[in-house]
Order: C-alpha cells, then structure tokens, then sequence
C-alpha cells in the first residue's frame, strides 16, 4: 500500500508540473484595486449626438459673406446633397476673425466626458479648385461656460499628403485637444467652432464623432518638430516674416504696408509702414506675425523675464510718442498692448535716425491667456510713417 500511495503521489505532482494550470497571486487581500474599464456601445448615439453637420445647416452660423470669408451651402457634396462651402482671406482689409460654428443637435449640452479618449471628429473635406498643402484650422470645442479646447489640423491627421478636388476623410481625435488652460468642461458642450486662419477655398461634408482607436502606423510625412518657442531670442521679423507666417502686408486708401530696401538697419530690408487712421473707413489697421507657425505658444513662464526689442526709424521730423501699439493677441482674440512713448526708446524721442526700442511684456496693458498666445500683434492708430527692423523677443 506504501508503495501505491507513493506511486500516487508521484502523479499528481507530474500532472501539476505539466498541465496547463496557471497559480496567480491573489489580490484579494494585496491592495490592488481592479480598473473598472467602461464600455462603449457599439452607436455612439447611445451616448451622444454623433451627427455635428450632414444635410441641414440649421445649427451652423457664420454662413455668410463678410470682409474675410464668404461661407454658404452648397449642392457639391460628398454625400447627400449638400456641403459647405467656405472661402477666406485672413489678410483682407478689416479682417479680424474668420471662422464658422456648430452646435449641433439643436444646441443641447453634449456630454462628451466618457469617450474623450475614444472618439474623434471625422469630416470629409476638398478644395474648391486646385490643391493646398495645409488646412489652416483651429478646431475649438466650447462649453456652455465658455471654456474652451482647442487643436490645429496638421497634416497628420489627413488620409493623404495634401487637399486637393477629390474627397478625402480626416479624422481628429479629441484627446489631442489641449483642454486644460481654457477650462473646457467635457460633459457640457456647446458647440464646434472652426476658425479659419491664413487663406483658402474648400468644401466641407459629413462632419461626426467616430469611434477612434490609434494604430500603430508609419507616417507619410514627419511631423516638424519645432524649436522652443520661448527660448530666447526670438526673431520675429528681419528681412522677412518669420517662417513666412505673418499677414496684413497691403496697400490702400487707409495704409501701406511693405517691404522696402530703401532704409534698413541690418540685412536687406526694414518693414515701411505708412497710415492714416483718420478717415471715415479706415477703421481696421493692424497686421500680425507667427513665430510658432501657428500654433499656442505658452509665456506664462517667461512672461515677466522677456521683452519686445526692435530698431525703429520715423520717416521725417521727430516725436516724443508714435501711434503705434505692439502686443500679443490669444487664441480667444484678446489682446495686450504698449504704446510707443518716449520711456521705452533710446534718447526718449523718435526720429529720422535709428533707434532702439525694448518693451518689457509685463508692461503690456490688458487681459490675455498667456498659455495660449496665438501671435505678435501691431496696430496701428491715428497717422504716421515709420520704418521698423531686428524685431525680436529677447531675454531681460
């Protein structure tokens, strides 16, 4: 009997040994706690009104023509019978914002909370004519505290390398929307607004929230990693914009803004700027530069270690002041400004001679979010004629 208990004992270990039996550590009593996954339905319907805009324009405002943009329906679509159809010109003569917005689904509070990891906005977009290499958006998802998220349409999230006449589907996931310094409230939502920077043409269609699950995938184009926008100095013009990302070089009734080699301090060129904001129409007289291609740039940090610093030249006769304000404008369109007196010039007056200017930006007067600056920005009032070169953020 010894024998065959032995026997049997000798079994049981081999079968222990060679099943397929796993022994895990229990976590019953380990502190663990499981991680509750939710689960998605299978129509996004359940949770929240999928459809942002297909056939009926009902909830979309800005369809209409104006300085900058020209936005209406249209019978080209990708699907169904109508899209929209949107022309602009951020550079226009009193332009000052562009865009369109959405609030789809009648304009109820959409909860989006549970599925901002999982879902993204998809639409199907193609240019009017021709082909663009960018599509120059600002998607801003609003709550009804006006908080606000927001996120550039890069070329990542393209189905191919550039817009052109035939449909093609992108698709932005809202976990990339930068959420947090404009205090979106997810479980809220107002609407979608699109602004549109820069200048184009395209037609718009089938826009929805999808289901999105990243995939590891190889891209067909590196997305360019930029320098540090806040590392100092900052070159915003020279010779030229920067990046070439700056607007409102125009020539009107009103003012003239350009280029010249006539006068410059440094390189080949000085930007000569020539106004008179004292007629009956000449209400809007600013121009703006980039220097992060237009994405946010966050100063919070340096906002009271940096300054503006630029050589500027007045075309004739001198001055203790000149009426033009250099400052920041947000991605919301709040702006800060300084105005060119005597304290913040070398010798305490302008005049026919180069000279230099700094502005601290923590003198600049007004409200903005500086996590989100959108660009520099100038505007000029009253009359003048001044020639402005080496414009830059440096360091304190």
């Amino acid at each position: 009997m010894k024998i065959l208990k032995n026997w049997y004992s000798f079994i049981l270990v081999a079968i222990l040994l060679t099943s397929c039996v796993e022994l895990k550590k229990a976590t019953l009593y380990d502190g663990v706690a499981p991680v509750e996954k939710v689960v998605l339905p299978d129509d996004i319907s359940v949770i929240v009104e999928s459809e942002i805009y297909d056939e009926d324009a009902t909830d979309v405002w800005g369809l209409e023509k104006d300085l900058c943009q020209e936005a209406s329906v249209s019978d080209v679509a990708y699907s169904g019978k109508e899209s929209l159809k949107i022309t602009w010109n951020r550079d226009a003569k009193g332009c000052a914002w562009s865009g369109i917005g959405i609030g789809w689904d009648g304009w109820a509070g959409k909860d989006l909370s549970l599925i901002m990891s999982s879902v993204a906005i998809q639409m199907y977009v193609r240019t009017q004519k021709g082909k663009a290499f960018g599509l120059p958006f600002v998607l801003t998802l609003i709550d009804y505290s006006d908080g606000m998220g927001f996120l550039y349409t890069t070329n990542k999230y393209f189905e191919r390398s550039s817009i052109d006449e035939e449909w093609q589907k992108v698709v932005v996931p809202l976990k990339d929307f930068e959420i947090t310094s404009e205090n979106l409230d997810p479980s809220n939502i107002k609407q979608l607004q699109i602004e549109l920077q820069q200048s184009g043409s395209v037609y718009l269609d089938d826009i929805s929230l999808v289901f999105f699950e990243e995939q590891p995938q190889t891209p067909w184009m590196v997305e360019e990693k930029l320098a540090s926008p806040i590392s100092m100095p900052q070159s915003i013009f020279d010779d030229e914009f920067v990046n070439g990302n700056g607007w409102g070089l125009a020539s009107d009734d009103c003012k003239t803004i350009e280029w010249t080699d006539v006068e410059k301090k440094s390189g080949d060129k000085s930007l000569h700027l020539r106004w008179d904001k004292q007629g009956d129409n000449c209400r809007f007289n600013s121009f703006g530069v980039s220097w992060n291609k237009w994405h946010p740039v966050d100063m919070s940090s340096v906002r009271e270690s940096v300054a503006f610093e630029f050589e500027v030249k007045m075309a004739s006769g001198t001055a203790t002041s000149i009426p033009l304000k250099v400052g920041f404008e947000d991605y919301s369109g709040a702006k800060v400004f300084a105005s060119l007196t005597a304290d913040l010039v070398e010798g305490n007056s302008y005049g026919p001679e180069w000279k230099k200017v700094r502005i601290p930006v923590s003198t600049l007067s007004g409200k903005i979010d500086y996590k989100k600056i959108k660009q520099v920005y100038f505007d000029l009032t009253e009359k003048g004629a001044v020639y402005l070169d080496d414009f830059r953020l440096v360091a304190l």
